[in-house]
């Protein structure tokens, strides 16, 4: 057998077995292995797939997804996450559909200290759809706005997947990180423009809080000041140079455990800790498996071969990338954000650079598509969490709230598409 025609059966037979429901860590080591036995014999491959987890899990740049998740635990056990909603309440809240601003900018405020969209689904679903019921907000208006809101985790720094995706691209993870920050921003103003229209049409969608005074406003900031000031730490030294990704992500967990600590008991710190290492380890076991079938993937020739087909089609390079990220929208709405990635990258980002376009751009595109493959059925992984927090609403009403907010990111693609000067602003200027 040819090996690209292997490399393109064993991609059909991972798509089956994930289908089937077995975890993706184990559906790419297991298929990614017999592949290398069957084209380097068992030995070999025994011996490749033995060392190169190993090799690759053990750099140093990867040492900031554990800090960074840390640093997200640690504010949400402090009860930091209910202070940045409150705030923005206070000041938003006089708004048209104030309360699901607010939602979105508590929920933008949580994503600069926790880099994992499904987390802040969750966290932020506690705190805002309480408040949201209470004055009487329409459920699928709610629902969109926590499920959608989530979704800026994985762009807004700290975002794991912009980790991952530098990891996988070889690209600076400290410009990856800073590239996010305005096309994260774009997505909540354009978010809050278009809520803000919304309930000046339908005002029965929910109403504004009225009676908020100036005194209530500017005593909100005190629970959020701290954390403000830690992400213009991280980030800043970032930025300046003053620190590698790495060491900016320690003094985030450090700092955001300074800000716990008098909120904190040692149960809280425990459940930190242990969810820390659930995480990150969850995260290790899907790059491992991902790793072993990438690289018999490398031996087969198929992303080679994929690359040369793509850069050949007498097609413009924008239009070509607008095809790739349709592709992506489809895969999201079936697959893991960081599976995704690690499966999907390695294939196409040659086709990427020989077609001029900038590998951080690329990546910015690629998260915010899967960005809305978490809100979209049939396995919009947002929205099922989110179910779990509030059981009384229906699946199909959550999804249909996240119709205008999918819109909305579509939008955002085209704008990001057509001015890449958005996303490349920052990191161009940073200090290296």
């Amino acid at each position: 057998m040819e090996p690209v025609t292997l490399g393109i059966l064993a991609l059909i037979v991972l798509t089956v077995a994930l289908m089937s429901g077995i975890r993706i860590a184990f559906a790419t080591a297991l298929v990614g292995f017999i592949g290398l036995w069957i084209l380097r014999g068992y030995i070999p491959a025994a011996s490749l797939a033995s060392t190169i987890p190993q090799g690759h899990l053990s750099v140093y740049t990867l040492l900031v997804l554990p800090l960074f998740i840390m640093m997200g635990f640690f504010a949400y056990y402090a009860g930091i996450t209910r202070d940045l909603y409150w705030a923005a309440r206070q000041w938003l809240g006089h708004l048209p559909g104030g309360l699901a601003i607010a939602t979105i900018f508590g929920s933008a405020g949580f994503a600069a200290a926790c880099g994992a969209s499904t987390a802040s689904a969750a966290v932020m679903g506690r705190v805002a759809l309480p408040e949201l019921k209470k004055y009487g907000y329409d459920d699928k208006v709610s629902t969109g706005c926590v499920a959608a809101g989530g979704t800026m985790a994985t762009m807004i720094p700290p975002s794991v997947l912009m980790v991952i995706y530098g990891f996988i691209a070889e690209e600076s993870i400290g410009a990856l990180l800073l590239a996010g920050f305005l096309p994260g921003l774009l997505e909540a103003f354009s978010y809050s423009l278009m809520l803000i229209l919304r309930f000046k049409f339908n005002p029965s969608l929910g109403p504004p809080i009225k009676g908020i005074t100036w005194s209530e406003r500017f005593r909100s900031i005190k629970g959020v000041w701290g954390m403000v000031v830690l992400i213009f730490l991280v980030m800043g030294t970032i930025y300046t140079g003053i620190a590698t990704p790495t060491e900016a992500a320690g003094v985030g967990a450090f700092g955001a455990l300074l800000l716990a600590l008098p909120r904190i008991n040692f149960k809280k710190f425990k459940d930190a800790m242990i969810e820390t290492a659930r995480t990150t380890a969850m995260i290790f076991a899907i790059v491992a498996g991902v790793l072993i079938f990438v690289h018999f993937l490398g031996f087969t020739g198929m992303p080679a071969e994929l690359s040369e087909g793509i850069v050949s089609l007498d097609m413009h390079p924008t239009l070509i990338l607008i095809c790739i990220l349709a592709l992506y929208l489809v895969l999201g709405m079936f697959l893991d954000g960081i599976g995704m990635l690690l499966l999907t990258v390695p294939i196409i980002l040659p086709s990427i650079k020989e077609l001029g376009i900038d590998p951080i751009v690329f990546g910015v595109l690629v998260v915010r598509m899967v960005e809305i493959g978490l809100i979209t059925p049939p396995v919009g992984l947002n929205v099922y969490i989110l179910k779990g927090v509030a059981p009384n609403v229906k699946m199909g009403d959550m999804f249909r709230g996240c119709g205008w907010f999918v819109c909305v990111d579509l939008i955002n693609v085209a704008i990001l598409i057509a001015f890449p000067q958005i996303i490349l602003l920052i990191p161009n200027t940073m200090i290296q």
